[in-house]
């Protein structure tokens, strides 16, 4: 059953044996009722016994792209009496046709929100002396689903990025569920006519077409499919604020490095002619040359090769100053967060706010977007770290209203 630990939030942790709940049954489920033909998962709780929870999702920066999120459970065995152990014939997790197996489902939630869901990878005993038993559950998201499948060749011909996405998850040797995918309806980028082969990674293919948008392509903590349209400059405001007043932080790390600074940056479209290559002399001056270069990439045309250089390129081509991790606690934060905190999720816009002691200027505030998040949860603490990344925020330019030069846009 859920578990609510001292700072007021509830938690629950589950697990797929394989049972069904909702399952249409001849002469005994009522038409036009609830049950359905393939039923749904009837999740069995095992709360009671974890130790401490932790997930990784997200990616290292925003010249990256995303892995595959994970989850590591603890649980005490002994105090489940061997419910964990697969050696444990008399375990009801392991009785019948019910396994606690790789491939079944998890979840790790907090109230109603989810925290990560996923499929479990691997389910480790490790014994001590004399009869202690511990159980760790590994898991991971959908990336992992699509790392381990390979294409059929086949060549679409040219379309958009998201139509590109939307043409290889459902082919039948991938076969992922529309249900399950959130696909920008708005790209920028085209993809061209490309000779997939035999045995091509399928998550490699689609990180190729997230490249080409130069956007996100990841799981979310529904473990949705999400891709999102060309990272750059929004009207959004922060949806959560850091700092001051606001929710309280443990820990800021700030960076000032090459970690994001490319002043070269060559585009090679796929099969297309050669690499394409945006400089910046002044940068590479100051700095020295530093390189982002990119293979393979699956665009219509060299000319689009050479627009990504070039947006790539006024991105990074500085050094910029910026908040790189900010971590919080839900005891730190309150319960008035909790509900906030819990519900960020990847290419959420959040504001970071420092004030200091000395020096000038006094506060410094910065608007960023959450490239990964992890969780830390024990009997004693819930930690929620959320790596950063650049955002440059504009709001529209009103008549009468707006400043001249200011950073307010028409569009």
């Amino acid at each position: 059953m859920p578990k609510t630990l001292k700072w007021g939030q509830q938690y629950s942790v589950l697990v797929d044996v394989g049972a069904i709940a909702d399952a249409f049954i001849l002469d005994q489920s009522t038409l036009d009722g609830t049950d359905t033909l393939d039923g749904s998962t009837d999740f069995f709780d095992v709360t009671e016994y974890v130790l401490n929870v932790s997930v990784q999702r997200g990616r290292q920066n925003q010249t990256t792209q995303f892995g595959p999120g994970t989850v590591q459970i603890t649980a005490d065995d002994r105090a489940a009496d061997r419910l964990f152990d697969p050696l444990n014939e008399t375990s009801e997790l392991y009785s019948g046709d019910f396994d606690l197996a790789p491939g079944r489902q998890v979840k790790v939630m907090a109230g109603t929100a989810n925290l990560f869901v996923g499929k479990i990878t691997d389910v480790d005993i490790q014994y001590g002396l004399p009869n202690l038993s511990f159980c760790n559950i590994t898991g991971a998201d959908a990336l992992a689903d699509l790392g381990n499948l390979t294409l059929t060749a086949f060549t679409p011909s040219q379309q958009s990025t998201s139509d590109r996405v939307n043409t290889i998850l459902p082919r039948p040797e991938v076969s992922f569920s529309t249900a399950n995918r959130d696909i920008t309806a708005s790209p920028s980028a085209t993809c061209g006519t490309v000779a997939y082969q035999d045995n091509a990674n399928v998550l490699q293919m689609l990180q190729g077409v997230a490249y080409a948008e130069d956007g996100r392509f990841f799981a979310n903590r529904d473990n949705t499919l999400v891709f999102d349209s060309r990272v750059s400059f929004s009207f959004s405001t922060a949806i959560a604020n850091f700092g001051g007043t606001n929710i309280p932080m443990l820990d800021l790390a700030g960076g000032y490095g090459a970690e994001t600074l490319y002043n070269r940056v060559s585009v090679a479209v796929d099969s297309i002619g050669s690499a394409q290559v945006s400089n910046d002399t002044t940068s590479q001056g100051k700095y020295g040359i530093q390189t982002l270069s990119l293979s393979s990439v699956p665009l219509a045309t060299e000319a689009a090769g050479s627009a990504l250089a070039a947006n790539l390129l006024s991105k990074y081509k500085d050094p910029v100053v910026r908040f790189d991790n900010v971590t919080t606690s839900l005891q730190a934060a309150g319960t008035s967060n909790f509900n906030t905190l819990l519900t960020l999720d990847v290419g959420d816009i959040i504001s970071v706010t420092r004030t200091y002691t000395g020096g000038s200027p006094a506060t410094v505030t910065q608007d960023v977007f959450i490239e990964a998040i992890a969780h830390a949860i024990t009997p004693t603490d819930h930690r929620i770290t959320f790596t950063l990344g650049q955002a440059q925020l504009f709001t529209q330019f009103i008549l009468n209203s707006s400043t001249l030069d200011s950073d307010d846009r028409l569009t």
